[in-house]
């Protein structure tokens, strides 16, 4: 039953090949036909859904990175085993006949596989789509344009790659005058992928990075445009601070002229109101980490930070964006009677300062932490201690502490938003979760004092007569929080447990399409509306009331804050 099946085949083959033209002939023999598998796999594969919605553009990079990456890989294994054969003397060598059944079997299953992944992926993404309140792109978008730019990224690679490989034949070429071919063959990769590598992270890498600091840092500096030097003798910049204005930077003057009123706070309080003072130090104010926090400690004991009522630590993003949602409701909860402290660490947006200075973001939360908390020991009657950042401002918070515990013992609360994979508090919280508890709401201890909150109405979950230390929010959807080296190689556990019913019920994981997945995803977190990806909308303001329980507040007093606070650009 078999032959008869083979030479069945032999025969199609044997007619394709004298019905195709030569050259056409000549092309489909040239690529190796497992690369041609691999790359339609993964092809299909970067077709999946993941997190959020990507357009026609950042899809079509994101498959021709995995057409490129496929082919390579399995041109690769196609290589290795061929050597492995050829060292073997008792290896098995194929007949051209079998080469070519395998070849015409497997164009034919690349392509068939390739064009159902292009007929199935619009469906997969449909709900994705009417989750997020979009319409779809349009056919010529998504197919065409896709298809399009995914062959453009893939040429670009491959040229990149026939060129790298052309200077490694000819390293090897020369080697093998002095070695024997398949040593000096060897060296010459080393070599070549040394010098690539080398290049990538000392010239291109540093030198890019050096540029966009160089770029930013003068941004930072640029006071074109630049609001109006605050007159508040509680505001760095203003009357009597030490701060130079042009050097806060761009966001710190943001964050230093908002805020709400002693006004606007009056509508809420009962009490007597203060206007809150607010603490912030550019990168460019010194040079060194130590100095920049002393500055912003003599900036409080200035403006009088230290005798205020609440004390909140916040860690910035790479460009020093504070998010306002994060300071403003402890500022309306206690009348004003609030000191806000941040030192910039960066001039970089998030992702390049990841890259770049991540370690900053760490040495800038701990000195600052470590510093406010030696000014508290020396009061009697110290202010209540909040720790927060976003994003990688939650990395830089949380290199603070120790441990989780070590967060409750030190501090009254703390806020963690969007916090990345490389957040050390959240890993812990993973490690020791209670058995059946999820990944992405993990329960630690009892599931009081360390809260995961994935979406509002989690809030409704926690125990009314007790107030949660550290509030941790990460949505489903959030591809920052979910990106992780890792899921490169490794089905993270959020894949394996049940989806979060924010996740497409199509997502699935495999070997490299995810990672690339999940960094595309992070590019648009920010284009979405609040409460999906990485955008949190007025979700502090609950966490916040859980944490601190303000007095003179209730659910309706805190849905009149959000109907404000809604209003509060990003």
């Amino acid at each position: 039953m078999v032959h008869p099946l083979l030479a069945r085949v032999d025969t199609l083959v044997d007619e394709a090949r004298r019905r195709t033209p030569a050259r056409l002939v000549a092309v489909l023999s040239r690529p190796h036909v497992t690369g041609v598998v691999l790359a339609a796999w993964m092809f299909g594969q970067s077709l999946q859904p993941m997190l959020l919605l990507r357009s026609w553009l950042f899809q079509g990079v994101l498959a021709g990175v995995a057409i490129t990456l496929g082919y390579w890989v399995g041109t690769g294994l196609r290589n290795l085993v061929a050597w492995v054969a050829s060292r073997t003397d008792r290896g098995w060598r194929p007949s051209a006949q079998v080469l070519d059944r395998w070849r015409a079997a497997g164009w034919v299953a690349a392509v068939l596989y390739a064009l159902s992944s292009i007929a199935t992926a619009v469906g997969d993404h449909e709900w994705t789509w009417q989750r997020l309140g979009h319409e779809p792109t349009s056919f010529w978008y998504v197919y065409i344009g896709t298809l399009v730019v995914a062959a453009l990224v893939a040429g670009l690679l491959f040229s990149v790659g026939w060129g790298l490989r052309w200077v490694w034949l000819r390293l090897a070429g020369a080697g093998a005058r002095l070695l024997p071919a398949w040593i000096a063959a060897g060296l010459a990769l080393v070599l070549l992928t040394w010098a690539v590598v080398a290049s990538l992270s000392n010239v291109v890498m540093d030198r890019t990075l050096d540029g966009f600091n160089s770029t930013f840092a003068a941004g930072d500096r640029d006071l074109d445009g630049a609001p109006e030097q605050p007159t508040s003798s509680v505001r760095s910049g203003g009357p009597g601070s030490e701060v130079d204005w042009a050097k806060t930077g761009r966001e710190g003057r943001r964050f230093l002229t908002r805020g709400p009123s002693v006004e606007e706070i009056a509508d809420f309080a009962t009490d007597e109101v203060s206007e809150p003072v607010r603490v912030f130090v550019g990168r460019a104010q010194a040079d060194t980490v130590d100095e920049r926090v002393a500055l912003a400690v003599d900036e409080l004991e200035r403006f009088g930070g230290f005798e205020r009522e609440v004390l909140l630590v916040v860690v910035p993003t790479g460009t020093g964006w504070i998010n306002e949602q994060i300071v403003q409701p402890l500022e309306y909860f206690h009348g004003g009677d609030v000191a806000t402290v941040a030192v910039q660490y960066s001039h970089l947006p998030s992702p390049l300062a990841f890259l770049s200075e991540a370690d900053a973001a760490g040495d800038t939360g701990t000195a600052l932490v470590a510093a406010v908390e030696e000014k508290l020991a020396t009061l009697d009657d110290p202010p209540t201690l909040y720790v927060a950042g976003e994003s990688l401002g939650s990395f830089g918070g949380a290199r603070a502490f120790s441990s989780l515990d070590d967060s409750a013992a030190r501090t009254a609360g703390a806020l963690w938003i969007g916090p990345p994979e490389t957040m050390h508090l959240r890993r812990e919280a993973e490690r020791v979760r209670q058995p059946g508890s999820t990944q992405v709401r993990p329960v630690v201890g009892d599931g009081g004092e360390f809260v995961f909150i994935n979406r509002a109405s989690d809030f409704d979950d926690l125990d009314p007569a007790r107030a949660p230390h550290s509030v941790f929010l990460q949505q489903a959807d959030d591809p920052i929080v979910w990106w992780d080296w890792e899921t490169a190689y490794s089905r993270p556990d959020w894949l394996r447990e049940p989806l979060d019913p924010a996740v497409n019920p199509e997502v699935g994981w495999s070997p490299v399409t995810t990672f690339l997945q999940l960094a595309v995803d992070m590019g648009v977190s920010n284009d979405f509306d609040a409460e999906h990806g990485h955008l949190y909308g007025t979700l502090p303001l609950t966490s916040w009331y859980a944490i601190d329980r303000p007095g003179g507040w209730d659910a309706v007093k805190v849905e009149e804050l959000r109907n404000r606070l809604e209003t509060v650009r990003r």
